[in-house]
């Protein structure tokens, strides 16, 4: 059955190829001093970002800075599925994430663009409070 929102078909929106970032993430390490790469896969946000970052850190993820792709609204309306849920498992149509200066982002950002991809920013590294988690959504 047709899913409101959904182009295609759910089988075939699950089964879209997963997007190669080699080619851009080598042009970029070549050319920026990249602090983190983190390939968003089984595990979503919650599990696949805290592997990258020190103890000390945070990554502070902020909801809506990118377009959530509609396949993710069918699931989590299909599904009634919380929103930690979601990062939790899915990438969220995040696929990569990059940690860098802050300074460098607009020229890595432009950099992205050149390279035919679609860039976000969506977050900062932040000192970690005792009791926070490694990822905050907010």
């Amino acid at each position: 059955d047709p899913v409101e929102g959904l182009l295609l078909p759910v089988g075939e929106e699950l089964l879209t190829p997963t997007r190669i970032y080699v080619r851009s993430i080598l042009n970029l390490n070549k050319n920026f001093n990249l602090k983190g790469i983190v390939h968003i896969t089984g595990g979503g946000f919650t599990d696949n970002i805290p592997r990258v970052l020190p103890e000390r850190c945070s990554a502070v993820i902020q909801r809506g800075s990118w377009p959530e792709l509609p396949i993710f609204q069918a699931i989590r309306k299909q599904g009634q599925i919380e929103d930690a849920e979601m990062f939790r498992v899915f990438n969220m149509g995040i696929g990569m994430m990059i940690i860098v200066d802050s300074e460098t982002v607009p020229e890595i950002m432009e950099r992205l663009g050149a390279l035919g991809e679609k860039a976000y920013l969506i977050g900062s590294i932040e000192k970690r409070q005792t009791d926070s988690p490694s990822v905050i959504i907010s």
